[in-house]
């Protein structure tokens, strides 16, 4: 099992968000982890998650995601978790709109695999069949997989 399917849980990527804005979507995206056994502190983790809420897109895939991250003892494992817009919501700076919202949260101690992770689904969402297929994954396990295969690409 790789580090990103045993970080990205079925029960943690959320098909069809129903926020109009990015920091909705981040609600909505954080509320799946509210009672996951790796947090050690929620309303910690979601604060600081919070604080540091960018308003624009991921600049590497502009209009695909939001890529939320930190690095916190507030878990104590790698913690991913995924929210998925149909329709979209657009940026601040309007533009494309946005349909996935990552969620990335890791222990200090993580730091190599935390960047490693990022830069794969930074280089995952920029193939354009790959983002197809998570934009049309019908399940969690769909998703994951798509997100898997893109990973060893």
């Amino acid at each position: 099992m790789s580090l990103l399917t045993s970080s990205l849980l079925p029960k943690d990527i959320q098909l069809q968000l129903k926020a109009t804005d990015h920091r909705d979507a981040l609600e909505e995206v954080l509320s799946t982890l509210r009672s996951d056994h790796r947090i050690r502190d929620w309303e910690r983790l979601r604060t600081s998650l919070l604080a540091n809420s960018q308003s624009e897109t991921f600049k590497e895939c502009p209009g695909a995601l939001f890529l939320h991250h930190g690095r916190t003892e507030s878990v104590s494992s790698l913690v991913l978790a995924v929210g998925r817009s149909a329709t979209g919501f657009s940026s601040q700076a309007g533009g494309e709109k946005t349909h996935l919202v990552f969620l990335a949260a890791i222990p200090e101690a993580m730091n190599n695999e935390y960047l490693r992770i990022l830069g794969a689904i930074s280089r995952v969402c920029r193939e354009e069949e790959t983002l197809r297929t998570l934009l049309e994954a019908q399940k969690g396990e769909e998703f994951v997989a798509a997100l898997e295969k893109g990973c060893r690409q």
